[in-house]
């Protein structure tokens, strides 16, 4: 037998607003993902050819002396992080740039260029769109070996390896024997860029000399913390010697510290996170990175290069450059 119920209009008022509460409420266990506050963060997937080092949390003395006074020695403390086993390659980067490219993230354009060789018109790699620091040259695909401050021509194996392909619009290293070269000509904004478009970062100046010293406070960032000519690629210890025949090698052709990271020292400078400042560091900190860029707006570059001095590859040797610069002795690794 069927019942007819009769139900008020007070008290389906009544039922409607229960049942609309328990639907809502069904719902309130699920949070949300918090939208991030950085545009540029990717889901892009690392190349495998990257491989990262871990590096373990610790404490260790930062600093050293140096001729412009700007490494006091101080605690520092650090989490753990991972860092690249070597600096990145032209195949590494070009990877990226082709990935970049099909994103809309960059553009090639003819730029006049000038050095103390002269000056000429060359191809380089702006940001746009969304891209971080859209409108600043990435990298410059240098046809040239570079030039020294001096005016001296120097090798033609200093160029930039990487081109661009008109014809199919696609990045490519110009010779297979330098696709495990370090990319050079590379500014800030490029390896920043890098950096951003994998979802890792470059190394803050701290952790970049933590995993120099290799957990043993080494004064060299080689195997056993002595410099040679068979542990690094350097210029000697004299400084502003001319080297015509210098240039960078492939990466890993040293032997690594005792992190089983390689090229820490010589090769190519690499680009830190931080900005540059000879009084920012202080004793007893954790996890420290100069976000402040001053009235020079320079960033740190560590590690010395191929046509640079021995002092300049000690572990604690301290250098700056602005973010727009980046020639033939410029690169970078990345952490995580």
């Amino acid at each position: 037998m069927t019942v007819n119920r009769y139900y008020s209009p007070k008290t389906l008022l009544q039922l409607a607003f229960v049942i609309c509460t328990a639907l809502l409420c069904s719902s309130c266990g699920d949070k949300e993902e918090p939208i991030s506050d950085n545009p540029n963060t990717q889901n892009n997937d690392l190349p495998s050819s990257i491989k990262m080092v871990d590096i373990p949390a610790g404490t260790f003395t930062m600093g050293g002396t140096t001729m412009a006074n700007d490494a006091p020695e101080v605690s520092v403390t650090l989490s753990a992080f991972t860092m690249s086993e070597k600096e990145i390659t032209n195949q590494q980067y070009v990877d990226f740039l082709n990935a970049a490219y099909a994103d809309g993230w960059i553009e090639v354009v003819d730029e006049k260029v000038a050095d103390p060789c002269g000056s000429s018109t060359e191809k380089v790699v702006k940001g746009k769109g969304s891209a971080p620091n859209a409108g600043e040259i990435y990298v410059q695909l240098g046809e040239t070996g570079g030039c020294t401050s001096g005016g001296e021509p120097e090798h033609i194996n200093n160029k930039s390896w990487i081109t661009f392909n008109t014809t199919n619009n696609t990045f490519e290293v110009l010779n297979s024997k330098n696709v495990d070269w370090p990319v050079n000509w590379v500014k800030w904004f490029g390896a920043n860029a890098f950096a951003q478009y994998y979802n890792v970062s470059l190394p803050t100046e701290a952790q970049w000399e933590y995993a120099a010293r290799g957990g043993q406070q080494l004064q060299y960032p080689t195997d056993d913390g002595t410099l040679s000519s068979a542990k690094a690629n350097y210029n000697g210890d004299t400084p502003g010697v001319y080297d015509p025949d210098g240039h960078s090698v492939v990466t890993g052709y040293y032997p690594p510290n005792p992190y089983k990271l390689y090229d820490m020292g010589g090769n190519v400078w690499e680009w830190c996170q931080d900005y540059y400042s000879a009084s920012f560091y202080k004793d007893g900190v954790t996890n420290p990175m100069n976000s402040n860029a001053g009235s020079e707006a320079k960033r740190v570059r560590r590690g010395g290069s191929w046509n640079y001095h021995s002092a300049t590859l000690l572990t604690y040797a301290r250098a700056s450059d602005f973010e727009n610069r980046g020639n033939n002795h410029f690169g970078f690794r990345i952490v995580k």
